[in-house]
C-alpha cells in the first residue's frame, strides 16, 4: 500500500470512529431517560464489546499474556480509569447537561495532563501548548457562563470534570506504559477490565446499575420510540467496537497525534447527530467555547506526553 493510500485510509477509519463515538451520547441518553441508570448503559457498551474483542483476542492470539505480565498495573488503570472512569462520569454527566457541553469537558483531559507534567514532573509547556491551555480555559468559561450565576447543573457538571480527569489519566498511564503492549490487546483488555470494574461498582452501591427491561419510559429519538434493543446494540457494536477498532485502525496508519486530531471530529459529529435525536442544540457562548476548547486541544497535541497513545481514550 502506498503512502498516500495508507493515509487516505488511516483518515477514513478515523472519520468512521469519531462517527461512532459521537453517536453514543445521545443514544445513551434517550435509554436513561427511559429509566436506565449511566452505569447500566456504560455496562452494556463495553460489556458487549468486550466479548466480542475477547473471542477475536482468543483467535488472534497477539501475545496477551505477555502484555499482562509487562504491563499489568497500567492495563488495570486503563481499564478502571479510561474506560470505566470516563464513560460513567460522561453518560452520569448527559443526564443533567446537554450531551455536546457534557463531551467538551472531558475533552479538557489533554490540558489537564499539561498541567500535571509541568507541576508534578517539572516539564514546563512550550509556547503553543500554553496558549491552547489558556484558550481551553477560557472556553470553559464560556461554556459554564460563569457569570450568569449557574446556568447548569453543579452537579453534571462535576461529573464532566472528573470525566476529564479520567481521561488524562489515560494519557499518563499509557505514557508510563511499554510500547511492547499491541493496541488491540490494550483495546480488549482496557474493556474486559473496564466492564469488571463497572460491575463491581454496581455490586456495592457506587454506580447502581439498572437496566430497565421493558423501559419505563419511551426511548425516544426523532421524535419516535424505538424501545431498547436497538440502542443497546448500537452502543456495544457501533459506539464501542467499530468505534474503538476504527480508531486502532486510522492511528497505525497515520500515527497517534495526526489520529488524534482526527479524533476531535466527535465533538462535531456528536452535537450534530443530538440535535437531530435529540433536539439539543448549544447556545452562542457554548458553541464559542467549544471552538475555544477544541482549538486549545489541538494546540496541547504538541506536547509530547499526548504523542505516546495508540488507541483512542473511551470517551464519548
Amino acid at each position: 500500500m502506498s503512502l498516500r493510500s495508507r493515509t487516505t485510509t488511516g483518515v477514513a477509519l478515523g472519520l468512521v470512529s469519531a462517527l461512532s463515538f459521537g453517536v453514543s451520547g445521545p443514544v445513551a441518553k434517550a435509554l436513561i431517560e427511559a429509566g436506565w441508570s449511566p452505569a447500566g448503559a456504560v455496562l452494556v457498551r463495553i460489556g458487549g464489546a468486550a466479548a466480542v474483542l475477547v473471542v477475536v483476542l482468543a483467535v488472534a492470539r497477539p501475545g496477551v499474556l505477555a502484555a499482562v505480565r509487562a504491563d499489568g498495573p497500567a492495563l488495570l488503570l486503563y481499564g478502571a480509569l479510561a474506560v470505566a472512569g470516563v464513560q460513567v462520569a460522561y453518560f452520569s454527566a448527559i443526564r443533567t447537561l446537554p450531551v455536546s457541553i457534557a463531551l467538551l469537558l472531558e475533552y479538557l483531559g489533554p490540558v489537564l495532563v499539561i498541567g500535571w507534567v509541568w507541576l508534578v514532573r517539572r516539564r514546563p509547556p512550550d509556547r503553543t501548548t500554553l496558549v491552547g491551555a489558556v484558550a481551553a480555559v477560557v472556553g470553559l468559561v464560556l461554556v459554564l457562563q460563569v457569570w450568569s450565576g449557574g446556568v447548569l447543573d453543579p452537579g453534571g457538571v462535576a461529573w464532566g470534570l472528573f470525566g476529564a480527569v479520567c481521561w488524562a489519566s489515560y494519557f499518563l498511564v499509557v505514557d508510563r506504559a511499554g510500547t511492547r503492549t499491541p493496541p488491540l490487546v490494550l483495546t480488549g483488555v482496557g474493556m474486559g477490565v473496564g466492564t469488571v470494574a463497572v460491575v463491581l461498582c454496581g455490586l456495592v452501591g457506587i454506580t447502581p446499575i439498572v437496566l430497565a427491561v421493558p423501559p419505563t419510559a419511551p426511548v425516544l429519538l426523532a421524535g419516535a420510540d424505538v424501545g431498547w434493543l436497538l440502542p443497546a446494540v448500537t452502543l456495544a457494536l457501533v459506539c464501542a467496537l467499530i468505534a474503538y477498532l476504527a480508531g486502532v485502525g486510522a492511528v497505525s496508519r497515520i500515527g497517534a497525534t495526526r489520529g488524534s486530531l482526527v479524533a476531535l471530529l466527535e465533538v462535531v459529529f456528536s452535537t450534530l447527530i443530538t440535535w437531530l435525536l435529540l433536539g439539543e442544540l448549544p447556545g452562542p457562548f457554548q458553541l464559542a467555547g467549544g471552538a475555544l476548547i477544541l482549538l486549545g486541544v489541538v494546540l496541547t497535541r504538541s506536547a509530547p506526553v499526548a504523542d505516546r497513545p495508540t488507541v483512542p481514550a473511551a470517551g464519548g
